[in-house]
């Protein structure tokens, strides 16, 4: 690093692709959808299940049998529709060869609609039902990034000879023949293949679909959606928490995100409650509609909940957060069940950035820690002089994920065989460590490390007993959020 770098019913797609005009913006920050969206909790945007078929009883969205010989290979395939099992299917068969580094057939469904990508933000992965004959076979999505023949990005799965349902989220999507990490705001294609072996594959595929998690948006009332959906604003000392202090954490009355600590909690006396300081990634800034005011928004969602404003010399702070309060819920702090992790990777703006985007993640910062330097800075650090490595802080629920799956996905997403840099990145403050909190958090930490060093890796990963964290500058904090850029040495790869 070098100074001054760093979306109670289920949607159809509608094969003729009516709706993936609707669906292509970003609902979680648009108005124009947002009030449909509080009567439909997103979870799952079926894609096909074969029961929509024309007069020659094949569904009507375009699927196309795609093999290698383009590319000089021999595999050949074919796909039909019927009946299986009582289901209708996609029936995909074919030989495989292994000529040209593995040859593959797949069957692929475009979903560009009117020159338009699909925008899949707001889903976690793609969700199938099908039956293999025990091969492996794959997921492969094409963006807007893969513009030459055999970019892809692609992820895994097993089949065993009977009917399975399979979850894959994004994040497993491992880039093939390019080097840009997934944009699912900007999908092309879906595909299911077999790639890569000499084996002779035999799949049905009843139904395809993106899932999200059921829950990101909650039913509003007329009041909630009169300020959450359309900007609207409570009268001053309404509010329940306007004068509300107790310990514990304020969230997003739409989905659920956490939005602020009460530690952060001030009497402002201006009769909305209001804070110095949010989550880090929890709130989104935007010019307000009046050309003077920025306006606060969640971050998840897209919700309205206030104005922010600065100088007013409130707090040592000098920010106030001025926030509706019909727009949070309160979780008290015996009710807040969380735990902590401290990964290092190299520069911590791309180690923040696929940790935040992990499921079940509340919060992430990005700081310091393991030197000897008190409330270093971040040209102290980069001095190399510090002994401090930059580093994220994760806080996480415990009931949605677990420290060994955090700690899966940091080395996936660096290259942990560099000692003390990762890419350009040289120096101490850029190794690869994890700081664990407690001694279970070490012996996962060690047991991963002997899987990769039993799967020929050369480990440079330190393990090392957590220090003093020290939050870095303000602009760090959520960097790729806020700048719409992309990580330049951090790219996730299926390793595990």
């Amino acid at each position: 690093m070098k100074l001054g770098k760093k979306k109670t019913a289920l949607l159809f797609l509608l094969l003729s692709f009516p709706l993936v005009a609707v669906l292509n913006g970003d609902l979680r920050g648009t108005r124009d959808h947002a009030t449909e969206q509080t009567e439909r909790p997103l979870k799952t945007m079926l894609i096909d299940d074969f029961s929509r078929a024309g007069s020659d009883k094949k569904p009507v969205a375009k699927w196309q049998l795609i093999n290698d010989r383009a590319m000089g290979g021999r595999s050949a395939g074919r796909i039909a529709f019927g009946e299986y099992d009582g289901r209708q299917c996609l029936h995909m068969t074919g030989s495989m060869s292994a000529t040209r580094t593995g040859g593959f057939i797949q069957a692929r469904l475009s979903l560009v609609s009117r020159r338009e990508s699909l925008d899949a933000d707001m889903f976690r992965g793609v969700k199938l039902r099908l039956k293999g004959n025990g091969q492996p076979y794959a997921v492969c999505v094409q963006t807007k990034d893969t513009r030459l023949r055999g970019q892809r990005y692609q992820a895994a799965f097993a089949t065993n000879g009977k009917w399975q349902e399979i979850e894959i989220p994004f994040t497993r999507f491992v880039a093939r023949s390019l080097r840009n990490p997934l944009d699912t705001t900007s999908i092309r294609s879906v595909a299911v293949a077999a790639v890569g072996e000499e084996y002779d594959a035999d799949i049905l595929l009843d139904e395809i679909a993106f899932y999200g998690d059921g829950s990101i948006y909650k039913k509003l009332t007329r009041a909630e959606e009169r300020v959450i959906v359309q900007k609207g604003t409570e009268r001053p000392f309404s509010g329940t928490y306007d004068k509300h202090f107790e310990k514990g954490v304020y969230t997003c009355k739409r989905c659920g995100a956490k939005l602020y600590e009460s530690s952060s909690k001030f009497n402002s006396g201006c009769g909305w409650p209001a804070f110095d300081d949010e989550l880090p990634g929890a709130v989104r800034r935007i010019p307000d509609r009046d050309g003077i005011r920025t306006e606060i928004t969640c971050a998840k969602c897209g919700g309205h909940l206030g104005h922010v404003f600065t100088g007013e010399r409130l707090t040592a702070k000098n920010i106030r957060h001025c926030v509706n309060s019909i727009s949070m819920n309160f979780v008290p702090a015996d009710q807040v069940k969380t735990e902590r992790a401290i990964f290092a990777s190299g520069c911590f703006w791309g180690t923040e950035y696929h940790l935040q985007r992990a499921p079940g993640v509340i919060s992430t910062t990005v700081g310091y820690t393991g030197g000897r330097t008190a409330n270093p800075t971040y040209k102290q650090v980069c001095t190399d002089r510090t002994g401090h490595a930059e580093a994220v802080e994760v806080v996480f629920d415990p009931a949605k994920t677990s420290y060994e799956k955090l700690a899966r996905l940091f080395f996936e997403t660096h290259d942990f065989t560099q000692l003390n840099r990762q890419g350009p990145d040289i120096g101490t403050q850029y190794r690869s460590a994890v700081f664990y909190l407690d001694e279970k958090q070490k012996q996962t930490a060690a047991e991963l490390i002997n899987t990769l060093k039993r799967k020929g890796f050369a480990v440079k990963t330190e393990v090392a007993k957590a220090a003093k964290f020290w939050p870095a500058e303000l602009y760090h904090q959520d960097y790729y959020n806020k700048t719409r850029k992309l990580p330049y040495c951090h790219v996730y790869r299926k390793i595990f």
